[in-house]
C-alpha cells in the first residue's frame, strides 16, 4: 500500500490529534470510515477467473474432443493446475497438457491451455469442474476458481478396428498380412465369423448395460414419486408439488433427493398428458420428443433449464442455493399450470372472443 508524500493518510493522524486538541475532536464516524478504508485498500482479493471453450454436448466413444482452458489471473503470480487423473472423472488426457504458458509469471493477460480428452463409458457422463489456484508472488496471496460442470452423452459404437477386421472389402489389418495369416496358420475367411461374433457380443454387452442402468434409474424414481395416476395427470401432479414442497428437503440440504422428486414429478405429469415416453429417456431425448406436441417455445424452454438442473444434481453432485431450487418448483408449477387441459367453459370464451 503506497503511502502520499504530502503527509496525508495514517500519518497524518497524530499531527491531526495534536493540533486539534486529541481525539475528541475528530468526528467518531470519520475515524472508523478511514480505518475502513485503509483496511480494505491493504487486502484487496486478487480475482480469478476460469472458462472451458469447446465442449461438445455429444460424442462417440474414444473420439477425441479439443477443448480450450482459458484462465485470467493478476500479473505477477504463478498458476497451478489440478491432478488430471483425479479431476476428469470418466474422460481422459489423449495427450500430455502443454504448460509452457504458466511456468513463467503471470503478465496479467488471460492464458489458454489446451486440452485433448476423450471418454471410454457410453451414457451421459459429466465433465466435472476444472478448479485452478493462483498464488502470488511473495505467497502472500491465493486465489482459487473453477468451471462449472457440463453434462456429455458419449455414444457407443463398435471399434473401428473390429470392422475392418471382419470387412473383406477394405485393406487387410497389418495383422492379417500375407507374412501374419502364415505365421498364424488361418485365413480371412476362417477368423471372420469369429471376429463378426465377437462385435455382436460388445454391442449385446453394451445394450444390456444401459438397459439395467435405465431400469435402476427408473425404479431410484418411482420409490419416491407414485405410478402413472388414474386421476388427470395434472391434479396428480399438482397434488404431488405440494407435498414436496411442504417437505422443505432443500431447506434442509437433501439436494439431490429434492431434484429426484421434482425431476419424477415432471416426468410422470408429462407421460400422462402426451402420451410420450420419459422415464426411459434422457433429457435430450425427451426435448426433442415433446417438440411435437408442445408447440409453446417458451414452455419448452422452461421445462429444459428445469431438466438441466435436475441432471447436475442427481449426477453431478452440484448443489445449487435454496433460490435456484425454489425457482425450479416455480417452474414445475408454471408448466403444469400452462399445459394442462382447459375446462370446457374456458375453451367455450376463448372460441367466442
Amino acid at each position: 500500500m503506497r503511502h502520499p508524500s504530502n503527509g496525508g493518510g495514517i500519518a497524518s493522524i497524530p499531527r491531526a490529534l495534536s493540533l486539534g486538541g486529541g481525539i475528541a475532536s475528530i468526528p467518531h464516524a470519520a475515524v472508523m470510515t478511514l480505518l475502513l478504508v485503509l483496511l480494505l485498500t491493504g487486502a484487496l482479493p486478487a480475482q480469478v477467473t476460469v472458462t472451458l471453450e469447446g465442449v461438445k454436448d455429444s460424442l462417440e466413444v474414444g473420439d477425441p474432443m479439443d477443448v480450450r482452458l482459458t484462465i485470467s489471473a493478476p500479473a505477477g503470480g504463478r498458476i497451478q493446475l489440478p491432478d488430471w487423473s483425479e479431476t476428469l472423472g470418466e474422460f481422459e488426457l489423449l495427450a500430455p497438457v502443454d504448460t509452457a504458458a504458466i511456468a513463467k509469471p503471470l503478465g496479467g493477460t488471460p492464458i489458454s491451455i489446451g486440452l485433448n480428452l476423450t471418454c471410454y463409458e457410453g451414457g451421459e457422463q459429466v465433465l466435472q469442474p476444472i478448479p485452478v489456484r493462483w498464488v502470488s508472488a511473495d505467497e502472500s496471496r491465493i486465489d482459487s476458481a473453477q468451471t462449472e460442470p457440463m453434462i456429455i452423452y458419449v455414444q457407443g459404437i463398435v471399434p473401428d478396428s473390429i470392422l475392418a477386421l471382419a470387412d473383406t472389402t477394405q485393406k487387410p489389418h497389418k495383422l492379417l498380412q500375407p507374412n501374419r495369416i502364415k505365421k498364424l496358420g488361418v485365413s480371412l475367411a476362417e477368423i471372420a465369423p469369429r471376429l463378426l461374433f465377437l462385435g455382436a457380443a460388445v454391442g449385446a454387452f453394451y445394450l444390456v448395460r444401459r438397459w439395467l442402468r435405465r431400469r435402476k434409474k427408473r425404479a431410484e424414481v418411482t420409490a419416491e414419486v407414485a405410478a402413472l395416476p388414474t386421476r388427470p395427470a395434472h391434479e396428480v401432479a399438482l397434488e404431488n408439488l405440494d407435498k414436496l414442497r411442504d417437505d422443505q428437503l432443500f431447506q434442509a440440504g437433501k439436494i439431490k433427493e429434492y431434484y429426484v422428486r421434482l425431476s419424477g414429478i415432471t416426468r410422470l405429469y408429462i407421460e400422462g398428458r402426451y402420451q410420450v415416453s420419459t422415464m426411459e429417456s434422457t433429457s435430450f431425448q425427451l426435448l426433442r420428443d415433446i417438440e411435437s406436441v408442445l408447440m409453446d417455445q417458451n414452455l419448452r424452454s422452461v421445462l429444459a433449464g428445469l431438466l438441466e438442473d435436475a441432471d447436475l444434481a442427481k449426477f453431478a453432485k452440484h448443489r445449487p442455493g435454496e433460490e435456484i431450487c425454489q425457482r425450479d418448483l416455480e417452474k414445475s408449477y408454471v408448466f403444469v399450470r400452462k399445459t394442462m387441459p382447459q375446462p370446457a367453459s374456458l375453451i367455450a370464451q376463448d372460441e367466442a372472443a
